[in-house]
């Protein structure tokens, strides 16, 4: 196929910018571009260097979606890309840093992603394997060498189970626009909870379990943004967390061959509270983009990662408090005389989505309005009746009447603030209700993460 070369002055002027500062920094001509269709800015694209192609990916700044919890946080990702390449460990190389717009410029490195992908199950279980392989491998990078490019070392016990956690919290707290009862209770009992005797330092990628793989091995280690200096069983814990998207397989072997092959003890229940903590971040970090409309927002996906992020954060809590969860009466459909319209809503998103089906960016753009109208539909036909159980079920909690359930919310967080570990399983129970019911009004928007929930490890 032959190579096509864009005007680049035909561009969104961001991205003009950005690939003008490819082919002067560089070195080259810019070719073949591919726009990725998700929620960061990104580009697959070819660099000709007389003749000669260059696979590169221009990795954007996700903006709204990282707040201020990281100050240049690309720059933080590339520095470990830094450390690690140099380590020996398979990952991108940076090629170096666009600063107007912000973005890293890397190799595109060969291979898939998704485990779930892999039809063979013996050779899901080998890549795997090899990933835990790296994983001990980056564990044991000296801390020094990260450190020399800015990192900081987490000193104490309690930093070091929290690892950032807190920073996490103070981005929510400050972007906060309505009463968050079920995250404040699962902040509170982070906090009360903290594992002790927690001592040893390494890098930690924290959003661990993402890499590209190809022929039964692990050909590069991906997205580092998040990783910090602290606890190396976040990491283990951080595995129940991708699970979630991206499903791994059975984790509980992945942790015992952790365990031989670093010779550390691994210790469950610490594993578990990783898995609370950083699962909990996908919702704290979603919750004021869920509270407000803003433009350029993906509703519907972020929706989706905070009902399935948040219900396995209430499902490790269970697991460590050792209770068993409710589940709810199935949910009836009750259509109205303004269901057709929804129907026909859904139905022409559809199709307008359908037509572009070629064009991944374009694909995922309608896809969002698509997604968006089948959760409004959803709302219509369940809404009233999951609201008239929520009423109830709060008025027992409350100890009366609820009418308005925003009045009411406000309320059940002041409770939640006040509460002691004598009411864990009271409001677990009724956070975990709640959040099923959001589940099922978002089911048919949740994208591939229907009914998934935390993977329980003996």
């Amino acid at each position: 196929m032959s190579n096509e070369y864009p005007d680049l002055t035909e561009l969104p002027d961001d991205w003009r910018r950005a690939f003008a500062w490819v082919e002067r920094e560089l070195g080259g001509r810019v070719c073949n571009l591919q726009r990725q269709g998700r929620w960061r800015p990104a580009y697959f694209f070819d660099l000709d260097r007389d003749g000669e192609l260059l696979p590169l990916y221009f990795r954007g700044d996700r903006g709204h979606a990282e707040g201020e919890r990281v100050a240049g946080v690309l720059d933080h990702e590339a520095n470990i890309y830094r450390v690690l390449e140099a380590s020996g460990l398979p990952v991108p190389h940076v090629y170096g840093l666009c600063r107007d717009p912000d973005g890293i410029v890397m190799d595109r490195c060969p291979g898939s992603f998704n485990l779930a992908t892999v039809a063979d199950e013996r050779e899901r279980r080998q890549i795997l394997d090899h990933y835990i392989e790296l994983l001990v491998q980056m564990h044991a990078v000296d801390p020094a060498a990260f450190e020399a490019r800015g990192l900081q070392r987490l000193e104490g016990e309690r930093a070091l189970a929290l690892g950032d956690f807190d920073q996490w919290v103070e981005q929510y707290r400050s972007a906060k626009r309505r009463p968050e009862p079920m995250l404040e209770f699962a902040i509170q009992w982070v906090y009360r909870n903290v594992p002790t005797g927690r001592r040893e330092v390494t890098f930690v990628s924290a959003d661990s379990g993402q890499f590209l793989f190809e022929d039964g091995r692990v050909t590069a280690l991906l997205d580092m943004e998040t990783g910090y200096l602290g606890d190396p069983l976040a990491d283990l814990g951080g595995l129940l967390c991708r699970d979630l998207g991206e499903p791994l397989g059975e984790l509980a072997p992945a942790f015992r061959r952790y365990g031989e092959l670093s010779g550390r003890e691994v210790d469950l229940d610490v594993v578990r509270f990783h898995g609370v903590r950083f699962n909990l971040c996908t919702p704290l970090a979603m919750a004021h983009f869920e509270a407000g409309a803003q433009p350029g927002i993906d509703y519907a996906m972020y929706r989706a990662w905070s009902i399935v992020w948040g219900r396995a954060t209430l499902a490790g809590i269970a697991e460590l408090l050792r209770v068993e969860l409710p589940e709810i009466a199935p949910c009836q459909e009750r259509p109205t005389l303004r269901t057709p319209a929804h129907d026909s809503l859904v139905h022409m998103l559809g199709e307008l989505r359908d037509q572009v089906a070629d064009d991944e960016a374009l694909f995922y753009e309608r896809d969002r309005a698509y997604r968006l109208a089948q959760y409004l539909r959803r709302v219509e036909l369940l809404g009233p009746e999951l609201d008239r159980v929520q009423r109830e079920e709060l008025g027992k909690i409350l100890g009366h009447p609820v009418h308005d359930l925003v009045a009411a919310n406000e309320e059940l967080e002041r409770q939640v603030l006040e509460a002691g570990p004598e009411r864990d399983v009271e409001l677990l129970r009724y956070f975990h209700r709640q959040t099923l019911r959001e589940h099922e009004l978002h089911r048919p928007a949740l994208f591939d993460y229907v009914d998934r929930t935390l993977q329980p490890i003996e």
